[in-house]
């Protein structure tokens, strides 16, 4: 196990420096200003949006600006006197002309190995049968998706999921009142856990407990956002583009239908299933970003062990849930990854204007996301039907 563990350290490595996704430059440059002393960062942003390089607004939650702030305050000698300069450099052949480019990555990234390697120790831990513990730990470890995810796209989402799956272990310990209160500091990174937390609080034993399970995270996010409200946050955050994505009609039918279903029917509810349903149902019914895909991620590893017979299932959706972002009309999802070396790589085709010569990339990409809606509710129809486990 050691010797894996080595190895998977060293591959992930590899791939955070060799690899750059736009985002990690403009979050980073953004979370910049905490060391300045900059609390209330959404403001800030849009307030001198014409004298700042970079033009967009914080897309997340305030925990995440202090984890990237503080980590990289923390980092700084290491990160050298020239990383301002590159921070504050808009310009698309900056990335290709630093020197330090891929010192940065991987220091940048290396708070998401950390955060990695706990998800596969939790992933063991999550299995009482020590053989099943460890393909668990080495499946996370190994598969190329979420090494892509993690180290190609520089997922910040990863304080929520790491988060979330401390949670999930706590709900087997019948902990759900602290349970609920991890997924409020999940929240805290990315606001989609909030939608796990009606199923946790089905499972209070007495009103009393129910009532503090919905408490809880109403005065544990509260604390966290109250601090930055203002018509500025909710125009950044908390209606951003990305969140209000997951708010569609579809979504909300089928969300409502499952939790109704859970109160009304099914008495003894199985918190791991409906939480992976949930899950699996954003990128079922939304237009969604590639990082998201990790928040299933664990969940799938963790079935993927429970029920090895579906293994080629959880294979088919993953296989069709990375086809639909890279099928967007988005140069950063596949082509530019690699301009860190040469800025020739821009002028390669997407995908989509490949596609585009012989079929329309959006159909194609409705086409595909049917697919995965629709064997996302034959899925949870077995599992929610039959599998109680």
């Amino acid at each position: 196990m050691k010797k894996l563990l080595l190895l998977a350290i060293v591959l992930r490595l590899l791939v955070a420096g060799l690899l750059f996704h736009p985002d990690i430059k403009i979050y980073n440059f953004q979370s910049s200003f905490l060391s300045r002393g900059i609390l209330d960062i959404y403001s800030y942003l849009i307030e001198n949006k014409k004298t700042l390089p970079f033009k967009e607004e914080f897309a997340y939650f305030p925990l995440t600006y202090f984890a990237i702030g503080g980590y990289q305050w923390m980092v700084s000698p290491i990160l050298g006197n020239d990383f301002d300069s590159w921070l504050n450099n808009a310009s698309s052949g900056s990335v290709v002309k630093d020197p330090n480019i891929f010192r940065y990555l991987i220091v940048l990234k290396f708070p998401y190995l950390i955060l990695d390697i706990l998800i596969a120790f939790l992933l063991k831990k999550y299995f009482d049968d020590k053989k099943k513990g460890e393909k668990a730990f080495t499946l996370w470890l190994f598969n190329p998706f979420t090494i892509v995810l993690i180290y190609a796209f520089s997922n910040v989402e990863i304080f929520a999921v790491a988060l979330t799956l401390i949670a999930l272990l706590l709900t087997r310990q019948k902990r759900f009142l602290l349970a609920s209160g991890v997924l409020a500091l999940s929240a805290g990174f990315k606001v989609y856990p909030v939608l796990l937390i009606p199923f946790l609080f089905l499972k209070g034993k007495d009103l009393k407990e129910k009532t503090l399970i919905i408490l809880v995270p109403i005065l544990t996010l509260a604390a966290i956002i109250l601090p930055f409200w203002s018509s500025l946050f909710v125009q950044s955050a908390l209606i951003s583009g990305w969140t209000t994505r997951i708010a569609n009609p579809n979504f909300v039918i089928v969300t409502s239908i499952l939790f109704f279903y859970a109160w009304i029917i099914d008495r003894k509810i199985k918190l791991f299933n409906y939480w992976f349903i949930i899950l699996l149902f954003i990128f079922s019914f939304s237009h969604f970003h590639i990082a998201w895909l990790l928040w299933v991620a664990p969940f799938i590893v963790i079935l993927a062990i429970k029920k090895p017979v579906l293994s080629t299932f959880f294979l088919f959706i993953t296989i069709l849930a990375f086809l639909i972002p890279m099928l967007y009309n988005d140069k950063s999802m596949t082509i530019s990854l690699f301009r860190i070396y040469s800025t020739w790589y821009d002028l390669l085709p997407t995908p989509f204007s490949v596609i585009e010569k012989f079929y329309d990339p959006v159909s194609l990409q409705t086409i595909i996301q049917s697919a995965l809606a629709g064997g996302s509710l034959v899925f949870a129809y077995k599992l929610l039907g039959r599998d109680k486990t």
